[in-house]
């Protein structure tokens, strides 16, 4: 949170040497390996799980000033449900770059079905994973896109 709080020019103002570069870059680094092994770590424990077909419901998008490196983003969530036994339902949010991102992502996953991964000894956990939400979106951004860039 105190990164969100400074200025990221201010920040790289006062980096006077190569190695504080060489750190800042490492911890970066270190920070991405982290989060891509916790994801693939929960995509490795839930390989066996069953899936059930969850549907999308109410997709918002709202812009985050700032973020943690000054650089604001567009964080899209969704609802969506689905039935094993019983109606079960969560949220999933993901970041954007960009606003033609974010409505890319919109418009891509408008109607469209998510495969929850659940538990088998408890149906009410579940995860998405996060590669299968973007492959649902992710086509229909980019034909966006290339449609606005032929278009200009």
């Amino acid at each position: 949170m105190f990164l969100a709080l400074i200025s990221l020019p201010l920040f790289l103002g006062r980096i006077h040497s190569w190695w504080q570069v060489e750190l800042i870059v490492g911890l970066l680094a270190l920070w991405w390996a982290v989060q891509t092994f916790r994801e693939k770590l929960r995509k490795y424990r839930s390989r066996g799980w069953p899936t059930a077909a969850g549907t999308v419901a109410e997709i918002k998008v709202r812009k985050v000033d700032g973020g943690l490196n000054g650089v604001d983003y567009w964080k899209v969530s969704f609802d969506y449900s689905y039935r094993v036994a019983q109606e079960h339902s969560s949220s999933y949010s993901f970041n954007c770059t960009s606003e033609a991102m974010a409505d890319g992502a919109v418009a891509g996953l408008k109607d469209k079905t998510v495969c929850v991964h659940y538990s088998p000894s408890d149906e009410g956990k579940m995860l998405l994973w996060e590669d299968e939400v973007w492959d649902i979106w992710w086509d229909t951004y980019w034909h966006m896109s290339q449609g606005a860039a032929t278009a200009g």
